[in-house]
């Protein structure tokens, strides 16, 4: 998606494309143009755009608080000082002033964009081409974050060795920034990486701006600085970075020479804008001034993309899965038929032991016992297919459960040997937790029990937004859709506890696990 920076200076509007490789003038509009007609002219649809402010007027209003170390209670003052001091002001912020110790921060800078109406025109333009505002910054915050904190490139000559003198960390110390742009000469008093007080001077004459121009205005700051105590006249000569066009270079090296001035570097800049608009990456949230309702539409968009995006993949990953487990089903099958062809054929090899027996009883016992284990074998197999599509019948009639785990089990085969006593038959059976109470009551079976061909186990897993009566009913849906058809089904873990003796117990704030295990079993007819 493309992105564009939409500058609102003093008397135009600038419009930049950004990539990686920095930022490209598009267009300019002046005074008289239409905010709707040029957007839609010089801006594609559904574009990400990000605004700046280069205005004159910008109010930047000193605050002292209370030393809060809850930042949650601070914000809140905050909020309150903003309200009264800038009331009629949508478009404010408050950036707290690095306090240099472990201790909180008390000086705070109470910023106020100016036009606020202009601002507006240029917000609905962009709004009803369907463009994605993702905030608005003063060109003050790019300034600060352009600030080189390094050791400077001149030494005074009288900067003095003691311990007295020692100066303070670069980090700490204020920097008076000047940079020109289109509108004029812009000055920032920065400290840190946080700009504080900004000022923007408007050149009376055509082309780059003079040395004497920019001395005076930088003296002017000064003095106001000093006397609104935003620095201390001990913080004096304030150090001070330019970025001018590169033919005044030369000019103003005048500069250095001040006493009011410590001049660490002057960078030559033919375009402030594309310079400083790639610093947008790294704003600061504070110094955002566009209130959050005005980008909801942005959010949604974003919101919504995402979960396009997250849909899109998750029907990708569902249609994988299931090819794989179609996959799986036929290579499953195969193998089953292929194990009837193999009994089959066993079948035959036994018989023909048989005739080759010749009269020794024992070895035609044997014969006879492997062609009767494998007719079970061959009889057995397909309950346990009917299991499996039983199974699957039941759990379309209950829409939510999730199987987990299927196992199953066949009996064991008795092998009948000539001359001694069949086996005793092993129980093979669903285990089925009875009371015994309730077992002495029940009367005995008229008829005794038919033996199971095969058990088929599973774990299921309900969804964990039901309630525990939901569940229970969802619960008793699947056992009555299990026991049709001459199948039987026994509950081994319910999704709720079921003894009445036992306490019902939960944490409230958590969903538990609804998963429940079950043994279905289909007894020879």
């Amino acid at each position: 998606m493309t992105a564009f920076a939409l500058v609102i200076a003093q008397q135009s509007v600038h419009l930049y494309r950004m990539d990686r490789a920095g930022a490209e003038p598009v267009a300019i509009a002046h005074a008289h143009d239409d905010p709707v007609a040029w957007v839609a002219s010089h801006l594609p649809a559904r574009a990400e755009c990000s605004l700046v402010s280069d205005i004159m007027d910008e109010a930047y209003i000193r605050n002292v608080l209370p030393p809060i170390w809850l930042a949650g209670t601070r914000q809140q003052l905050l909020q309150r000082r903003l309200t009264q001091q800038l009331r009629d002001n949508p478009y404010r912020a408050a950036v707290l002033e690095p306090s240099g110790s472990w201790r909180p921060p008390i000086r705070v800078s109470l910023i106020g964009m100016g036009q606020s109406e202009r601002i507006g025109q240029w917000l609905k333009a962009l709004t009803a081409h369907r463009i994605r505002v993702k905030g608005l910054w003063p060109l003050s915050a790019l300034i600060a974050l352009s600030v080189n904190h390094k050791a400077p490139r001149r030494a005074r000559a009288d900067a003095g060795s003691g311990a007295a003198n020692k100066p303070p960390p670069a980090s700490a110390r204020p920097v008076l920034a000047l940079v020109a742009t289109q509108a004029g000469l812009r000055q920032v008093l920065v400290r840190g990486k946080t700009p504080l007080f900004s000022r923007l001077a408007l050149s009376m004459g055509e082309g780059s701006l003079s040395a004497d121009f920019v001395l005076a205005e930088a003296r002017r700051t000064i003095q106001y600085l000093i006397s609104q105590e935003w620095i201390s006249s001990a913080e004096q000569p304030v150090a001070t970075q330019m970025w001018l066009p590169s033919e005044d270079e030369q000019a103003l090296e005048a500069v250095a020479s001040d006493p009011a001035l410590d001049l660490q570097f002057i960078a030559p800049v033919a375009d402030a804008y594309a310079y400083l608009l790639p610093r947008l990456k790294s704003a600061p949230a504070q110094l955002q001034f566009l209130p959050d309702e005005s980008r909801t539409q942005w959010r949604a968009a974003q919101v919504a993309r995402t979960a396009k995006i997250t849909g899109i993949t998750a029907l990708v990953v569902a249609v994988l899965w299931s090819a794989d487990l179609m996959w799986l089903s036929w290579g499953k099958r195969n193998l089953a038929e292929e194990q009837l062809i193999r009994a089959a054929a066993i079948n035959r090899q036994a018989n023909q032991e048989v005739l080759r027996a010749k009269g020794d009883l024992t070895e035609a016992g044997l014969a006879v016992a492997t062609v009767q284990a494998w007719k079970q074998t061959i009889a057995a197999q397909p309950d346990q297919l009917a299991g499996l599509q039983h199974l699957a019948a039941a759990l379309s009639n209950s829409p939510g459960v999730a199987v987990q785990k299927i196992s199953w089990e066949l009996p064991r085969l008795p092998v009948q040997v000539a001359g001694a006593p069949p086996a005793p038959a092993e129980p093979f059976a669903c285990p089925v937790v009875v009371d015994a109470a309730a077992a002495a009551a029940l009367p005995p079976p008229a008829e005794p029990a038919k033996p199971s061909l095969a058990l088929l186990s599973f774990s299921a897993e309900l969804p964990r937004t039901l309630t525990q009566r939901q569940a229970l009913a969802l619960q008793d849906s699947l056992l009555t859709s299990l026991n049709a058809g001459g199948w039987s089904a026994f509950l081994l873990k319910s999704t709720v506890t079921l003894d009445p003796v036992q306490v019902q117990t939960g944490t409230l704030g958590e969903v538990g696990a609804r998963t429940l295990e079950l043994c279905l079993q289909k007894a020879a007819t």
